[in-house]
């Protein structure tokens, strides 16, 4: 479509110059609007709850964070007598998932939904490539060989698994019941990322078709949606896609060999969230919750070295939509590594963190970042409202995909 060949520096600085004239002609006063800075809950962290853990063993790592929309995030430790799982809401009280024990290493993924439901997977020992499911204090196991799962408020979980010749699949289980989504007998040759599901049971995934092309789909009741591919302005290399539960689909894709993005879709309409055309270096996931408010982790040019990310944000400018980055106070030290975890429909976002305090000793610890509203000053102008939104216009593009 005439659409994909846009040339978006050109629209963006016109776009900019009427923003501009519209914001020199007139200013009218408008009620005022809120925004958010944020406080940080410990959830856990290796300096302050290293005694807590009943399960014996030094307690010296922790990993994990997803979070749900109560605030409780899950969390993996590791201790000298292996790896466990817990849950906390911060405030020093842990639910204890799965008791550390040498037969549960290595862990492999975390979810959790509303009801506290947790879906954790297994690599090594007697648990070797399975998926398991803890529910009021009952674990069950619900695959092996399962890889990239998510888990919905319906305590339906959807992850890849082979079939009986060891081509991949995707399914959804619960209650015992398993049921393919979608499988390589069809137009897809391969599912190579992560997948995602919305209280719907829409799913979200990328992957590879046989005829050459790749890309980001949805599925429902066996009908696919083309959220992107690499047919047009897309090169292909997809990956951390995610959904909510109006569709919007997030995911982050290269456009070149230095510009990465992300971006949401819904099928009809792909929107930039971010991208590496300023100060951003390097995009790391991207979360969208069901009102449409997203958080992505990222490095910056010139930033920090051998660290997960350089900061965490909820928008496109490195300043204004920080949330928290290197160098900034936490638990009276300082952050010297980040990496973004999740996001609920509260705005609360979790994430791991490196920080360094007094004693000159570096801890970990997994957080929790709650919003804060503030009030935008009342200066704001209608018509700089409704030019920014035309600006934003800028890097909207309505396209027709090839639908599979």
């Amino acid at each position: 479509m005439q659409s994909a060949n846009i040339d978006m520096n050109s629209c963006t600085k016109i776009l900019s110059a009427i923003a501009g004239s519209f914001l020199s002609l007139v200013t009218i006063g408008v009620n005022s609007a809120q925004a958010s800075n944020f406080t940080f809950t410990s959830i856990v962290n290796v300096r302050d709850n290293k005694d807590f853990f009943d399960a014996g063993g030094s307690f010296f790592d922790v990993g994990g964070g997803p979070i749900n929309d109560n605030g409780t995030v899950a969390f993996a430790v590791a201790t000298s007598n292996g790896e466990g799982i817990f849950t906390s809401n911060g405030g020093g009280a842990f639910t204890t998932v799965l008791k550390p024990s040498p037969r549960s290493s290595s862990l492999n993924g975390l979810a959790i939904n509303n009801s506290d439901t947790v879906a954790f997977g297994t690599l090594g020992s007697a648990f070797e490539g399975s998926l398991f499911i803890s529910k009021d204090g009952n674990i069950t196991k619900v695959a092996t060989l399962a890889d990239f799962f998510e888990l919905n408020n319906n305590d339906t979980l959807v992850f890849t698994t082979f079939d009986d010749l060891f081509n991949k699949k995707i399914v959804t289980a619960n209650g015992g019941l398993v049921t393919t989504v979608v499988d390589t007998s069809g137009s897809f040759s391969s599912f190579d990322q992560n997948t995602a599901i919305n209280d719907s049971n829409v799913v979200a995934f990328q992957a590879t078709l046989k005829d050459g092309r790749s890309g980001v789909f949805t599925i429902k009741d066996g009908t696919i949606t083309t959220i992107a591919d690499n047919t047009s302005l897309f090169l292909g290399g997809f990956f951390g896609v995610g959904i909510n539960n109006t569709g919007t689909v997030i995911f982050n894709a290269p456009l070149g060999s230095r510009e990465a993005k992300i971006f949401t879709g819904d099928g009809e309409e792909i929107n930039t969230v971010a991208d590496t055309s300023g100060s951003f270096n390097g995009l790391i996931g991207g979360v969208i919750n069901n009102n449409n408010q997203v958080a992505f982790g990222a490095t910056l040019l010139n930033g920090a070295e051998n660290v997960f990310g350089d900061g965490i944000f909820t928008g496109s400018d490195p300043v204004a939509d920080k949330v928290i980055a290197i160098g900034d106070s936490l638990l009276g030290g300082t952050v010297t590594n980040l990496l973004f975890r999740d996001l609920n429909n509260s705005g609360q976002i979790s994430f791991l963190a490196d920080f360094i305090d007094d004693s000159g000793k570096t801890f970990r610890g997994v957080f929790r970042a709650d919003p804060v509203s503030k009030s935008i000053p009342e200066s704001t102008s209608t018509l700089g409202l409704l030019a920014f939104g035309a600006l934003g216009t800028g890097l909207t593009l309505k396209r027709k995909l090839k639908q599979i």
